[in-house]
């Protein structure tokens, strides 16, 4: 028979984007405490792929899709993201919902270019400390074959079976009626041959030390059923066996061990050294106590392995640590009730920096109060180090306490002072107080503060300083002694992230030239301010100042006889001079300056 043949108009549908849409994944596993959550508020992770459109095709409402999408609701967000729903409903019609939300997340997220890392075990899980990456050959564990999915289960992320500690009883009943009864039969072949490799392994040991040759392996099947029903009584005894030959075949996700838990708890009185080397021996699957992830460890956030990588200042060169970012305080700490902060960073909800240890915790004012009066409430600066995908697909980050010389170069790079980006409240002036208590109290209950005003200079940090003497050595020639001209030659010499700096830097410029002409400057190259003295020195003008003919009206210089007589001493008895007497100026004597004319008491 034929193939039947395909129209262009179908043969162009199915290489469209609409075909290539990939099925929503199941939504995030829920409880009781969701009922709670807002119909509004943001999912764990997203379920939809997100589809954008350039600017040009996105005006006709052209998102690639069978039939164009209404401008009026597709054009009134700044970035072009949505998500399908569903592509024809029963009425014929295209569902389709904003994903800006979570596309901007992920935007902000790579921003912080962290790597994602897996799940740490033991008590230093919440520590500031290096983690292994998602994607290092010890975790990232994807491609394997059926024998070695016994020998991989401690570093794979992916089972076919369930995570039976997460189960519900009525769960775990109905995949035991529906997986696990029908395969019995499957079971015991399954244990018939281990039986026949535990039986070489005990027959090649025996002969091995008896110094015979190694026996020819047996057949699985000389084993007859007695023998393999002996066998599942022996395992029975040894329920640590069993669980693992059960989790082999079923594809089973790794629980934790409980020996290896009792040992563990011997470790927490020691040091982070010992519990590191100890841990080691003991380690296990690291999603065995929460259980395997629903997506990929790294979720598609990042494909970043480390972070060890150096930022470059333009003028400090390599800094130590990464710039910081901004956090914002979501939920202030409650004392009262021991509740910690809740910071948000790049659309990510975190707790605040806890330090190395328990009893390090660093105590910031930021964190007690929310300024409502200010736009987006109170901020502080952060050192993000790491983020983790746990088993429900929700994103932890941890971040610590910023470097105090990384936030100054932070500042500096953006033109700004930290006293204004992270303001803490005024302090109160004793004196002040103490007047307005005493004013209270002579005038009743009524009280009148005065007014505080601060009045801050201008305020030139290092950046902006070091720039404009770079820009002065180096392009001394063009400058001038006018801001809106150095202005414009700072945007043609130089790359300047604001024009906020860059008005800064041009104001400190056109300041030193001015100081140049006037005099030596600290931090000026010699050679740079010679050169201008020597040019001032041959400076040559059209008119000399002995020039009295045009210089003066009568054409003579006016001096006195003692003037007169210095001039001739100097030989300069030919400048035509004009001698005049000196008249001495006559002070007003002040009167009394108290009770009008009274005469003072000698």
């Amino acid at each position: 028979m034929a193939a039947r043949s395909v129209s262009p108009g179908g043969a162009l549908l199915r290489t469209s984007r609409l075909f290539a849409l990939p099925s929503p994944i199941p939504p995030p596993p829920g409880d009781s405490v969701d009922i709670r959550r807002s119909r509004t508020a943001t999912p764990v992770f997203p379920t939809h792929q997100i589809i954008t459109t350039p600017s040009t095709s996105r005006t006709r409402g052209d998102w690639g899709l069978k039939r164009p999408l209404p401008l009026r609701k597709t054009t009134n967000t700044t970035y072009a993201m949505l998500r399908m729903k569903e592509l024809d409903s029963i009425e014929g019609v295209t569902d389709y919902q904003s994903s800006t939300d979570l596309g901007i997340t992920l935007r902000k997220f790579q921003e912080l270019n962290l790597p994602v890392t897996v799940p740490r075990e033991g008590e230093t899980a919440k520590m500031n400390l290096p983690q292994p990456s998602a994607f290092e050959e010890t975790h990232d564990v994807t491609a394997f074959t059926e024998e070695e999915a016994a020998a991989l289960r401690d570093k794979r992320w992916r089972f076919s079976g369930p995570w039976l500690a997460g189960m519900l009883e009525g769960d775990f009943n109905k995949w035991v009626e529906k997986s696990v009864r029908p395969r019995r039969k499957e079971f015991r072949e399954f244990l018939k041959t281990k039986l026949v490799l535990e039986m070489d392994q005990i027959a090649a040991a025996k002969a091995f030390d008896n110094g015979d040759e190694a026996p020819a392996p047996i057949d699985p099947a000389t084993i007859t059923e007695e023998q393999v029903n002996h066998y599942i009584r022996g395992l029975r005894n040894n329920r640590e066996a069993l669980y693992d030959m059960v989790g082999h075949f079923l594809d089973l996700a790794p629980l934790m061990n409980p020996r290896l838990a009792d040992q563990r708890l011997g470790l927490r009185f020691r040091s982070l050294e010992e519990q590191e080397a100890e841990s080691d021996k003991l380690r296990q699957n690291p999603y065995a106590l929460v259980g395997p992830p629903v997506t990929h460890p790294s979720a598609g956030l990042s494909y970043l392995r480390s972070s060890s990588y150096m930022d470059v200042h333009p003028f400090y060169g390599p800094q130590k640590t990464h710039p910081p970012v901004e956090a914002r305080v979501v939920r202030p700490r409650r004392r009262q009730l021991a509740l910690d902060a809740k910071l948000g960073v790049a659309g990510f909800i975190t707790d605040a920096p806890a330090g190395d240890s328990a009893f390090n915790k660093r105590s910031s004012k930021t964190l007690d109060y929310m300024k409502l009066e200010e736009r987006g409430g109170s901020k502080m600066p952060v050192q993000p180090y790491g983020a983790r995908v746990n088993s429900r697909g929700s994103v932890e980050l941890t971040v610590g306490d910023a470097d105090a010389e990384a936030l100054l170069v932070a500042l500096e790079l953006l033109g700004e002072d930290e006293s204004k980006t992270f303001r803490t409240p005024p302090p109160v002036n004793k004196i002040q107080m103490f007047d307005a208590t005493a004013s209270r109290q002579a005038s009743g209950n009524r009280i009148n503060v005065p007014k505080i005003s601060v009045k801050m200079g201008r305020v030139r940090t290092k950046t902006v300083k070091k720039s404009a003497k770079v820009i002065i050595e180096r392009y001394y020639p063009k400058l001038t002694l006018d801001f809106e001209t150095n202005k414009r030659i700072c945007d043609e010499i130089a790359i300047i992230a604001s024009k906020r700096l860059r008005n800064k830097i041009a104001g400190y410029t056109t300041h030193l030239m001015k100081r140049i002409q006037r005099g030596p400057v600290r931090g000026i190259s010699f050679k740079l301010q010679e050169e201008e003295r020597e040019r001032k020195d041959q400076y040559v003008p059209e008119i000399s100042a002995l020039d009295f003919t045009q210089n003066t009206e009568s054409g003579q210089l006016d001096v006195d006889n003692e003037t007169k007589d210095l001039l001739k001493h100097l030989g300069f008895d030919s400048i035509p001079v004009n001698v005049i007497p000196v008249t001495q100026v006559q002070t007003v004597e002040r009167g009394g300056r108290r009770f009008e004319n009274r005469p003072r008491r000698d």
